[in-house]
């Protein structure tokens, strides 16, 4: 009888523990299951947060700066964004489809070191799932302070895109099977931010009173590390393509403005931001693609366009590889990618 007493006891504990383990076991079958896409989406929150904080002086360069290079660094932004990556405004509070709004393509470097830089961020991201798409809410502050050659280019040329600028309340960023697509300033807008007016003068490029050329962000100097040995060589190969693409006239239908009503559009008149199009613009200009309607007719004249297109498009890939970047044909644009109108 005393071993049955010790028996009924011990008992009870295995069918509690057995109890305990089918119930958790039902709970994980019930419970849904976070998909790899949502936990992505929160690590790139964060990790955004935290690499550029809110700080007290929006025109603090160093912190600027600081968040520029975190951002060139973060090694889970670099490997999730898609190349091209596209930037623009939200068309409306609620849509989220990336291609009801016009949108600017960049290099991933490009665009997370001169304009993702240019915001400050706080609190929790907020995640959401829509249909397959997963939507990355950041609360953000601009930093509307800064000095004009801290832009990437004169946002102010258009009162419309300035104000996005200064009273989005938050930055959007739509993850999509592991990929980072894209980015917009969202709809929603404080009107009550302090605003900074600038007056557009039509100079998308000019030298500052110490001779330097601005806006400087966009220099190679500015988007590489000090230590890259391929700086001088692929400013060398632009300076020599973009001489050669203003002769032809491309640069006008390849600036901020768009005047050619390209969506996406694809920026020339920058070092930094013809990074993107290094690799299209040698196909279009082969294909007489480039400029529209018909190419450029004199064949020595077009020959010599593509050598300087095929050695600023290899420099880029250096310079580029130097900084970790991966570089492959995912950074080569569809047939389809420009759309003259």
């Amino acid at each position: 009888m005393p071993q049955l007493r010790k028996f009924y006891p011990r008992s009870r504990f295995v069918f509690l523990g057995i109890v305990l383990a089918i119930a958790l076991l039902i709970y994980k079958l019930q419970a849904p299951e976070i998909s790899p896409d949502i936990k992505l989406a929160k690590k790139l929150g964060a990790e955004i947060i935290t690499a550029c904080p809110v700080v007290n002086e929006p025109k603090n360069l160093a912190a600027f700066n600081s968040c520029a290079d975190n951002l060139s660094q973060l090694k889970t932004l670099r490997d999730t964004m898609n190349a091209p990556f596209l930037w623009g405004a939200q068309s409306q509070v609620g849509n989220y489809n990336i291609k009801d709004t016009q949108t600017t393509q960049f290099d991933p470097l490009v665009w997370r070191h001169t304009y993702l830089s240019t915001f400050m961020f706080k609190g929790e991201p907020l995640v959401e799932q829509v249909n397959n798409l997963t939507v990355i809410h950041l609360p953000t502050q601009f930093r509307n302070q800064l000095d004009i050659g801290d832009f990437p280019y004169p946002f102010w040329h258009s009162s419309k895109k300035w104000d996005s600028y200064q009273q989005t309340t938050e930055l959007l960023f739509f993850l999509e099977q592991k990929k980072l697509k894209g980015a917009l300033r969202s709809a929603v807008v404080d009107p009550k931010r302090p605003k900074v007016d600038h007056a557009w003068d039509g100079k998308w490029v000019w030298t500052d009173a110490s001779g330097k050329q601005q806006p400087y962000v966009t220099l190679y100097t500015r988007l590489f590390s000090s230590s890259n040995p391929h700086i001088a060589k692929v400013d060398a190969a632009y300076r020599a393509f973009e001489d050669k693409l203003r002769s032809h006239s491309c640069l006008a239908c390849h600036s901020p403005d768009n005047t050619s009503k390209q969506n996406p559009l694809l920026i020339l008149n920058y070092p930094n931001q013809a990074l993107t199009l290094r690799h299209e613009t040698v196909r279009q200009i082969q294909e007489k693609r480039m400029p529209p309607p018909n190419g450029i007719a004199n064949e020595q004249e077009r020959q010599k366009l593509i050598e300087l297109a095929q050695t600023f498009a290899e420099a880029g890939d250096q310079a580029l590889a130097y900084e970790g970047e991966k570089i492959t044909l995912e950074k080569k644009l569809s047939q389809s990618s420009i759309n003259y109108q």
